[in-house]
């Protein structure tokens, strides 16, 4: 159940790329899970071919009025001057009705998703990327992505997977 005080959340998915689809559907691939690791050898800055960003907004429906800007912060960001400001006029967002009753334990809300894809991305140095929906005066937390060195004593291979040969592996 949606807590009453609390109108609007969401989330985001940090990823490397993200595919329209046949029927409507989207792709999203290389989904990073907490944190975007580089080898401790790489410096900053760091330029990637592709950085992608699915974000997901929901209210409560009727409970604003008001326009819905999304905010991305990269590090070296500040609050007042993010990387990527995109304004959604509310005028513009179409809220339909589904042609189909809501049962008594649903609650109508209003849905937002959308899709942002940099390429190429420059990361100036370590730190979170952080997204952030305002409206009004309300400030809506969608999630953040930590990009980080890999630590000296760090394996960055993804756990429960083994290593790579260090020969190709021919079978047949």
């Amino acid at each position: 159940m949606i807590d009453a005080a609390r109108n609007s959340w969401g989330f985001s998915l940090f990823c490397d790329d993200i595919r329209a689809e046949v029927g409507g559907k989207m792709s999203v691939m290389g989904v990073y899970q907490a944190d975007m690791v580089f080898p401790p050898v790489q410096e900053f800055p760091i330029t990637i071919p592709k950085f992608g960003i699915l974000f997901k907004y929901y209210e409560t429906k009727d409970a604003f009025t008001e326009d819905v800007v999304i905010r991305v912060l990269f590090p070296g960001d500040s609050k007042e001057a993010p990387s990527i400001t995109i304004p959604f006029p509310r005028a513009n967002l179409i809220s339909s009705e589904p042609p189909y009753p809501v049962e008594e334990d649903q609650q109508r809300v209003f849905n937002l998703t959308f899709p942002i894809l940099l390429a190429p991305c420059v990361i100036k140095q370590e730190g979170f990327v952080k997204v952030r929906v305002i409206c009004g005066d309300r400030t809506t937390n969608l999630g953040s992505l930590m990009i980080r060195k890999a630590r000296a004593d760090e394996n960055i291979l993804p756990s429960g997977f083994p290593a790579p040969p260090l020969s190709p592996v021919v079978s047949g």
